[in-house]
């Protein structure tokens, strides 16, 4: 259906983690960004309109992953946004949830369902025929 490489983009404050989930990735075919502050990861996503996001909620820097999944969702309706963090409160799931976040992973959390996750939005693509937009 697509004929071009989907694009992820990962937000997260820690290099190493951006790093790591480049590489995984990468290695599956998917065309992958980084940003490491919330404000980057706004400018990246309206450069490169991602298909999916994984976003952490806490940033050191700036804004948090919230404001950046709100602001995500504004102008791209269609990503397929994942917040991976470690933070299980209640309210933060069900304002992440309301922001129309697709899966909300809680670290630590296992390869697999990262990928799984990412592999269900992937599924959700395909079923509405809409990458991003």
């Amino acid at each position: 259906m697509f004929s071009k490489k989907l694009k992820l983009l990962v937000v997260d404050d820690e290099k190493d983690i951006c790093s790591f989930v480049k590489l995984l990735f990468r290695k599956r075919g998917f065309s992958v960004f980084s940003a490491l502050t919330g404000r980057q990861a706004i400018s990246t996503a309206k450069k490169i309109r991602p298909h999916i996001a994984l976003i952490d909620i806490h940033l050191k820097k700036g804004i948090d992953g919230l404001e950046v999944l709100r602001q995500i969702k504004e102008f791209l309706l269609g990503c397929r946004c994942i917040i991976v963090t470690w933070d299980s409160a209640k309210e933060k799931i069900r304002k992440a949830k309301s922001l129309g976040v697709v899966s909300y992973l809680t670290k630590p959390l296992t390869i697999k369902q990262l990928i799984d996750s990412v592999n269900r939005a992937i599924k959700d693509i395909r079923k509405r025929g809409t990458a991003n937009g």
